[in-house]
């Protein structure tokens, strides 16, 4: 079957890229919200992100300019006093009655320093001095200012969905899996797919972050969005498009990034001390300005009120949420996902890396490219190397094996004996052989002639006599230099390397990437105790990231604090289990997590040390009466909205600094 012929919208769009609404994913990241009842196991007091809606209804616009008219009112129209105060009061309550009732509850459930109640009182104080005109305006700029909050994170959070998601429309694609569909050059995979036939080349930008075209043929895996770029390929459907591996990343950027940090944590914490302080300030200052400077209590509570009204810590707490989802998003671009905000919060303070040197380092499999023996000719030699090693699955083996590509007749192999990362003993058509590394052989007194081996080498003994060697080759990833030169510059003090196989090949990898710290022959066990050695020996507040291949089982990885996966793409459709997941198959990406991490913190430490110097600033305008009610709650929302918009750049200067 043609794609044309079940999708034909796919061949008219004019964008070439999958086309998904940003409004779906919204309401997307709601409901993921919700089901995990985040906001209310964190305890988090002000919404995370904006869950209101953006647009505001009837009645609070109604509300708010009935509330104007009669404020103006008050004014172009001459009244007793006693009514002009009551047409105010009324105003008052039409613009604030919501916010008194939110108070009032704040107070019943033992919340003394919300939003809600620092602006009712600030109002009630307003009034009961006089001061009609600003207690009526605090509730309609309160309201109008949370409106905007709302509508920046609205906008905000759409513009980084639409930087995370492929614009792509699975709704009504009618895909299921075990369906054949034809995909051709400038086309967007609709759906993970396998490839049955054909050839051809992809661009795997929008989920790996690389924008190299790879090469696809026959058993190759396609994910959903990526786009074909030349050829021809048939291909089986392996899972409907809205169970595709790109929603699966989507999903656990949704899921993780409405979790409390600590840097959140901590700001609300120091609010907890802060806010009583400043109302302790507001009460020496109404001591103060009547007795020592001789300023009406009118006035000193005039001051107060401004004060009161700027003390809530919302306007910084905001934006917290939004700001780590820009720096998920940044990693999301680099192709790698990130499992919640808490882990890109840690990832700014790794000193220590541990890879594990298969699959991310190196190649995962070797390569023999030479053979010496005296006792027999080449071919015999591998022969037997590949039947005394039949029975084995170490990468070794493998290569062996590979090399040979002849068959191995198995009931010739017997008493075979593998010592993990050193070698195998067995007797082959009841010939003793020993093959494995030069430790394995000299532990059993067969000696190897003296000289300097290029390359890792498996050394074979026949009935006790040394009778050649198999040279191997490690390719090292084409990158994995750059990825180790590049994680210093990011705060990184201590590289380490961990591995099954010998100390010689593992000495030649270390040497050639320059890692001094190295632990070759290790069991499971041992990864996970050397890596929970490293951590006992971290700086205060450092953490360790342990990188190992998406496809191995990650021994270890429950030992770091931060557990990363790369080469995420070859599972498939199967998105693996880890803190950080990278889809490429390069280890710099490690460095680019770490990049962005380091970016957000960066962006959020500014923006709230921003926001609190604004709100110092305001109550010191306050207290010396330059800055009045009105005044202070306008530029206090102002710089709120700036610090969530803000983050918006995360990403575009996170960009120019590399």
């Amino acid at each position: 079957m043609k794609l044309s012929d079940k999708m034909p919208l796919w061949i008219k769009k004019k964008s070439n890229r999958p086309n998904i609404s940003n409004e779906e994913i919204i309401k997307n990241i709601q409901g993921k919200l919700k089901d995990k009842d985040i906001l209310q196991t964190e305890k988090r007091i002000y919404p995370a992100l904006g869950e209101n809606c953006p647009k505001p209804g009837v009645f609070i616009i109604v509300k708010l300019v009935l509330s104007a008219l009669l404020l103006a009112a008050s004014f172009i129209w001459e009244f007793p006093y006693t009514t002009e105060s009551g047409i105010r009061l009324v105003a008052a309550l039409i613009a604030g009655y919501d916010i008194i009732i939110s108070a009032v509850r704040d107070l019943l459930q033992k919340e003394y320093l919300r939003e809600n109640t620092l602006i009712v009182s600030a109002a009630v104080i307003s009034f009961c001095i006089g001061r009609e005109t600003e207690a009526v305006l605090a509730p309609i700029i309160f309201h109008s200012a949370c409106l905007m909050r709302d509508y920046v994170l609205y906008r905000t959070r759409k513009a980084l969905c639409g930087v995370m998601e492929a614009e792509m429309d699975v709704s009504d694609s009618g895909f299921s899996a075990g369906d054949m569909i034809t995909i051709v050059a400038k086309m967007t995979v609709p759906a993970d797919c396998e490839v049955e036939d054909g050839t051809g080349y992809a661009d795997f930008s929008f989920i790996t972050g690389d924008n190299s075209l790879k090469s696809i043929s026959k058993g190759d895996f396609l994910p959903a969005g990526c786009l074909c770029v030349d050829g021809e390929l048939n291909a089986k459907v392996k899972n409907a498009p809205e169970n595709s591996l790109y929603k699966r990343i989507s999903d656990t950027l949704i899921s993780g990034f409405g979790a409390m940090t600590d840097t959140e944590k901590a700001w609300y914490s120091a609010s907890k001390l802060t806010v009583p302080l400043l109302l302790t300030f507001s009460a020496v200052l109404l001591l103060i300005l009547p007795l020592v400077f001789k300023f009406s209590m009118e006035e000193a509570f005039r001051r107060v009120a401004a004060i009161i009204a700027v003390t809530s810590p919302a306007g910084i707490l905001l934006a917290f949420p939004i700001s780590f989802f820009a720096g998920m998003v940044e990693a999301r671009t680099h192709g790698a996902a990130v499992k919640d905000a808490q882990i890109l919060e840690k990832a700014a303070s790794i000193k220590t890396v541990v890879f594990n040197k298969a699959g991310t380092l190196t190649e995962k499999n070797y390569s023999v490219t030479d053979i010496k023996s005296d006792k027999m000719d080449p071919a015999t030699f591998l022969k037997v190397a590949a039947h005394a090693e039949a029975n084995s699955s170490s990468n070794v083996a493998k290569a062996i094996l590979a090399a040979y590509g002849g068959e191995i007749t198995k009931p010739l192999v017997t008493d075979f004996v593998e010592y993990k990362g050193k070698g195998v003993s067995v007797s082959v058509d009841d010939i003793q052989i020993i093959l494995g590394n030069s430790e394995f052989l000299s532990e059993r007194e067969i000696a190897i002639p003296d000289g300097f081996y290029d390359g890792s080498v498996v050394h074979m003994a026949v009935n006790g006599i040394y009778a050649g060697r198999i040279t191997l080759s490690e390719t090292v990833t084409r990158d994995a230099s750059d990825a180790i030169h590049r994680l210093p510059s990011f705060g990184v003090d201590r590289i380490a390397m961990v591995s099954g196989d010998s100390r010689e090949r593992d000495r030649l990898v270390a040497t050639e990437l320059a890692i001094e710290e190295y632990y070759a022959e290790c069991t499971p066990e041992e990864k996970a105790l050397r890596i929970r050695n490293l951590k006992e020996r971290l700086a205060l507040r450092g953490t360790l990231a342990y990188v190992v291949n998406a496809e191995t089982s990650g021994e270890g990885l429950e030992e770091a604090d931060i557990g990363i996966k790369i080469n995420g793409l070859a599972c498939g459709s199967g998105f693996p289990d880890a803190d950080v997941v990278i889809m490429n198959n390069s280890p710099v990406s490690v460095a680019s997590v770490i990049h962005a991490a380091h970016i957000t913190k960066s962006y959020i430490s500014i923006g709230a040390l921003g926001c609190f110097f604004v709100k110092a600033v305001l109550m010191l305008m306050a207290a010396f009466g330059i800055a009045p009610l009105w005044f202070t709650l306008i530029i206090d929302n102002c710089a709120s909205a700036a610090f969530i918009v803000n983050c918006l750049n995360l990403m575009k200067n996170s960009k120019q600094s590399r």
